[in-house]
Parts: C-alpha cells; structure tokens; sequence
C-alpha cells in the first residue's frame, strides 16, 4: 500500500472510532528501496501481500496501542506530519486488512463499521476485475505441493551452470534461425492461415504454461509458495497462470528479479530449442509444432512479457531494478497530484514521488504506457476483426467503454463528488471544461496543414540504354564516360573473332555456290531453281552478318551524356548479346514519376492544380518542387521502377513470381511532374525519393477520420 494524495476521506466517520488491531501472526517485512525501508505485509493463511510505506508501518504500529483508529492517526500525524497517510489511505489499508482477516477487534460495533467498509472496498474490487474483463483470471487448484516435491529437479537451473546452458541454448537458436532466415520468413506469411491456427493455439498454451512453471519453480527455490494454479482469461482466450506473488517478500532484490525472469528465460530457452528442432526436422506434425512454439515463445515475451508500460514480468522487473514499487498506480497519482495542485489550485498534499527526478520518471511512465496500451489494443483489434469481424465489433465496443465511458464517469465523479475539490469544485470543472474545448477545438475546427507521401523515381526526359546488339569482347572504350555524345557517336568497340571467322566461311561457301548455280544453268539441269534459293539464303546470311560485325561498333542513338561507369571493369571480357553498356541521358528536363495507392487517389483527383515536393535519397537536406503534376487517370500494376518493389529496395508490395520484380501486388495510379533542379544539384535517372503533396488544409481530427474510413474500407470493405 502506498501513500495517496488525499488527507480526509468520506468513510473516515465510519472507522475512527474503531479498536482494532494486527492478529498475532501477521507479519510485517522489511525491504529496502534506494536507501529507504518499506514493509510488506504478509498474510500467510490467504497469501495476500501489502506493500507500504514507513508511515503507514508505523500507524499499524501506533494502532496496537491506541484507544482507536482516530488516536493512532493523530499520533502519525505528529511524528510524520509531512508523509502521515491520508485518512482514504487508512481507510482503504484498514479495508484491506480486514477483508483478509488480518484484524481483530474487541467490539462487535467495530466489526460492523469495518464491514460495511470492506462491503464497499470489495465492491470497487469487482467493479475493476470486471473493467479488466480481458484479463480475469479463475483459480483453479493449489500446485504448491507438487512443487515442493519437484523442485529438487530444477534447482540447478538457477545456477551458473543453468545461465550458461541457457546462453549456449539461445547462441544455437540464434544459429539456427540465421541460417534458416529465408525459410522461416516464408512461412510466417501463413502463419495466422486457418490451417495453422488450432497449432499456434497449441503452442501458445504449451509456452505460456512453461512460462508460469518458470516462474513458480524460481518462486519455490528461494522459499516463497505458489498457493494458485488457473486459468487467465486473455483477450477472451484461456491461458495458464500461476500465483507467485510471495515473491513480492523476498528482501533481496536480486532474488525478487530473478523470480521475475524466469517464465521469459524459460520461453527464450523453449524457443531456441524448438528453432534447433524446426531447422534439422523434416516437413510433418512436430516439425510444424516447433515451428509455431518458435513463434509463440519469442513474440509473446519480446511484445508482452519483456515490456514494462504493460503490468506482467517486465514491469515488475523494472520496479525492482529502478527500486520504485508501485510504479504504475504513483505514476496515476503523481499525474493527478500535477492536476490538482497547477490546474485545480487545490491544496497540495503530499506528493508521490520522493524527488524530481523520480517525479519525471512517473511522468514519463505513465504517457508512454498508456500511448503503448492504445497502439497494442488497437494492433489486437485489427488483428481479430481480420479474422472474426463480429468478435472484431464485440471487441471494439468492449475497448471503447473501458477506454472513453468508464474514464469519463469516473472523472465525471471526481469532479462532482471529491471531498478535495470542495472548495475549487466550481474551477475544477470549469478548468476541464475549457481543457476539453481547446482539445475539441483544436482536433476539429482548426484547419492545419494536410499531406500525404509517396514513393517515386526520377526518369530523364531523355534517356536510352545502350546494349551490346552483338556479343564480343570489350576491345576498346572510345568515349569516356561523362562526355556529352551526339547520336551516331561510337562508343564502345567490340572484337568477335568467331563472327570473322563465320564470316569467312560463308564467303568461301557463297563462291563455291555461285560457280555450282553457272556449271548448272550451263549443263540446263534441273536443280537450277534449289541452287538459286540456297544461294540466296547465303546472301541474306552474309547480310546478317555484315550487320552483327558492324554492330561491334556501339553508337549513341540519341543526344546527351554518354554514363557507363562500370564498363572498365569490363574491359577484355566477354560480353553477350543484349549487355548494358551504358547509357545516354539527357541533360535536360528531369521528370518524377510518384506511385499513389488507391486510398490517396481521391484526394489528387479533387484538386485542379496538386502541389508537391521531393526529398531525393542520398540527398536529403534538399527539397525539390514538383511542377506541372499531371495525374494518369488509370490504375496500373507495373511499377515505373523495380527499385520501388522490396525486391529492389523500396516498400512496395510485388509478385515475387515475377523475376523482374516490377508487377505490383495491389493496383496503384501514377502522378508525373517536373522537377525543378537549382543549377548546382545532380539527379540521376533512376534515383529513389519521396514526394509529398500538400492538400487543403484540414482540422486534424477529420483527418484521423479519413485514415479511419480507408482502413476500414481497405480491411473489411466496409
């Protein structure tokens, strides 16, 4: 339990004068948070632990004394009367107590006034299990016999022996993946089919269930029990869980870490192990469940466990390691502290954060969780709606009572009802009425500027490649690249001894053949006719060949620069037919030609005049403007560039059944424009860059909304 903002409390009437006090075998355990004791308070009978603060150790002990609640808050009040609890802390801790039957009491009435307290703390307790309907948790059986007989198998694993094993398990994955890592990503892409899923469903509850073992087995080593076994309902889907909480007792640090650690140090090693089965397995049933466990066990711990913003291992893990308990709810507190003490003008009370710099962390903490929390709720709503629209729907009406009504009311309440805001009520609402108008206001009436990006390449206006029409060896370069040519310029000479010495051949057989054709019409036989069309084929053969050796000689066929500034590593080689040599390229006018999608085409069509700019790659502390965008009216599926595909480097979508790598997966527009070059800026054709094109603009609200319309259309054709 820890320190809350409040000093009185609306049920403090129902439990001052009350005498109670901590049963005997209650035991309160000291821990150590950068320098400062905190105690925890264990229940060993029902396994319940309250962690909280040197003030609230030292009312539990005045309350042995005192005559009632009331005397020993006064008396915390004197001897620590800037970090005493508050009345709503003593009030909820006492609750708490009770309800855990942790107090006893010498009167009945005093029974009733801490019942009716407990009635309305266990009230509030269903209210939240039930807002965290997504992950309720159902017990189920006590597995700590069981590990106490078999933890004796395991104990090593929490060794350096173990930690090496465990490192040399992940180098061999590691491995295994490497060496697989084209083959493991095509079948991810058929990861989530229909035919995979009851297998990934069944690797996900084997990992999680050698999860929670991890962590109960390491829980056990150091002495703490695991009293539940049962199920976590997650997203609606059954997962294993088990209750290790006793480790919250642990005094060192290092033990409470490690306990925490365990379930994702047993999934990576599970993972690893199953990447080295999957790897050296042929194709079947265990090589496909390998492969899925793989997947479980290392996105479910990288995404979920590993992460600190959500409250599983990683945030447990980080409040011991940063020695600040409760992370989550003083980050709330300290948020509400802020509120209330720069925007409500209520008299502070005492703050959360025991400095600035621990004040800035909680900050920090709690935007980023809940940034991250919506981003992940909205990830898995997209990824279910895929799958199952109606649960999809289900889902989003689930999220958007527990994220926009439940918040609502309950600040609603603050505002109308808190015993704090008695006095500043009136400023209190009047501030977050003019809070939420300047958010409405600036979200959905005020125009700010509205774009949108696209991937493109620069083509010269322009531009030819120049090909070997002939195969032969690059004999002699006859013009250096970046020389400015002339069509008909020759550019490259190409020696073909086999095509002189074919030629020859045909010479000598074209002579013998016209001295055959007169020695016939001569004699007036009969095979004057086939002797002439033979003859007449060897011309047309001499013809070709004329024109291949004269080929030899590459010429520019058009005006510009002549680039090829690879050729003389090519220098005496054997080129074949068809080889780029080089190029000419223009020097004039560059153009660049933009791929829309579908969702964007609207927008370029329903201006007259669409501006834009270009950040070219290599290239980008300069901005290019786009003139004259004209935009083709037609869908395409042949990129103006591999380069745009991901087969050549860009971030379209393309068939990979096409060598090329050009035909794009879904159908795009073009948008051409000219660019207009400052005198000492160089662009070549081909290069990537991003256009953007500015839209009128538009409050920033609508433009959400729009994005919204097209992923909905996009995704469920809605």
């Amino acid at each position: 339990m820890s320190r809350g903002p409040s000093v009185f409390d609306e049920s403090w009437h129902k439990v001052r004068v009350c005498r109670v006090r901590l049963l005997p075998g209650v035991q309160l355990i000291r821990q150590r948070y950068r320098g400062q004791n905190w105690y925890v308070v264990r229940d060993r009978m029902g396994h319940r632990f309250f962690r909280i603060r040197p003030a609230a150790y030292d009312f539990l002990c005045f309350l042995q004394t005192a005559r009632n609640v009331e005397e020993a808050w006064e008396r915390s009040l004197k001897v620590n009367a800037g970090s005493a609890p508050g009345q709503g802390e003593v009030v909820q801790l006492l609750s708490q107590l009770y309800q855990a039957g942790l107090l006893r009491s010498d009167r009945a009435s005093n029974v009733e006034s801490l019942a009716e307290v407990q009635q309305q703390e266990r009230s509030r307790e269903r209210k939240q299990q039930w807002s965290s309907l997504l992950f309720l948790r159902i017990p189920l059986w006590n597995p700590d016999p069981f590990l106490r007989r078999t933890v004796c198998l395991f104990s090593w694993c929490f060794t350096r022996f173990g930690l090496l094993l465990w490192v040399a398990a992940l180098i061999w994955g590691t491995m295994a993946l490497a060496q697989n890592w084209s083959e493991f990503q095509d079948i991810a892409r058929s990861v989530l089919g229909w035919a995979n899923l009851p297998w990934l469903y069944l690797s996900l509850i084997l990992t999680k269930a050698l999860h929670e073992f991890g962590h109960s087995y390491a829980c056990r080593r150091y002495g703490g029990e695991v009293p539940r076994m049962g199920i976590m309902l997650l997203i609606f889907n059954p997962l294993p869980y088990m209750d290790a909480s006793s480790s919250y007792a642990f005094q060192e640090k290092h033990r409470r870490v490690i306990v925490g650690v365990a379930g994702m140090m047993t999934e990576l090693f599970v993972a690893a192990l199953a990447l080295v089965f999957w790897a050296n397995s042929g194709d079947g049933i265990a090589n496909r469940v390998a492969y899925n466990v793989a997947i479980t066990a290392s996105v479910s711990t990288l995404l979920f466990n590993l992460n600190p913003l959500l409250r599983f291992d990683g945030y447990h893990i980080l409040s011991d390691v940063l020695e600040t308990p409760n992370l989550q709810s003083r980050s709330q507190r300290t948020v509400l502290h802020w509120l209330e003490k720069h925007l409500f003008r209520v008299p502070p009370g005492p703050m959360p954060a025991e400095s600035k710099g621990e004040a800035a962390l909680f900050g920090i903490y709690f935007v980023a969780s809940w940034i991250y929390r919506f981003f992940l709720m909205a990830g898995i709503l997209l990824f279910v709606s895929k799958q199952f629209l109606i649960l999809g729907v289900i889902l989003a009406l689930v999220f958007g009572v527990m994220w926009g009504i439940v918040p609502l009311v309950k600040w609603a309440n603050y505002l109308l009802t808190s015993p704090k805001l008695m006095n500043r009520r009136f400023r209190s609402i009047a501030v977050t009425t003019a809070v939420l108008a300047v958010i409405c206001s600036f979200l959905f009436l005020l125009p700010v500027p509205y774009h949108f990006r696209s991937e493109g390449v620069v083509r010269c206006e322009v531009f030819e490649n120049v090909y070997a029409t002939s195969g032969g060896i690059v004999a002699k370069i006859l013009v250096p690249s970046g020389t400015m040519v002339v069509s008909g310029t020759p550019l490259v000479l190409l020696e073909n001894p086999e095509l002189l010495e074919e030629q020859r051949l045909l010479e000598i057989e074209e002579e013998r053949t016209d001295l055959r054709l007169q020695r016939e019409r001569a004699e007036q036989a009969t095979g004057v006719e086939a002797v002439e069309a033979y003859l007449l084929a060897l011309k047309e053969r001499q013809a070709d060949m004329d024109w291949q050796l004269q080929s030899l000689v590459v010429k520019a066929k058009s005006d510009g620069r002549w680039i090829a500034s690879d050729l003389e590593d090519k220098r005496g080689v054997m080129v074949p037919r068809g080889f780029s040599l080089g190029h000419v390229r223009g020097e004039g006018e560059f153009n660049f030609s933009a791929v829309i999608s579908q969702r964007d085409v609207d927008r370029v069509f329903a201006r007259e005049s669409p501006e834009g700019t270009v950040r070219l790659r290599g290239q980008v502390g300069s901005e290019l403007k786009l003139m004259g965008i004209d935009a083709i009216p037609a869908d395409q599926s042949e990129l103006p560039s591999a380069a745009l595909g991901v087969l050549g480097g860009g971030s379209l979508g393309v068939n990979t059944a096409e060598a090329d790598g050009s035909q794009s997966t879904e159908p795009f527009f073009e948008l051409r424009g000219r660019l207009s070059l400052p005198e000492e800026f160089r662009a070549e054709h081909g290069q990537r860059g991003v256009a953007r094109f500015a839209l009128p603009r538009k409050p920033l609200g609508l433009q959400w909304a729009h994005r919204l319309r097209q992923l909905l259309q996009k995704e469920y054709q809605l």
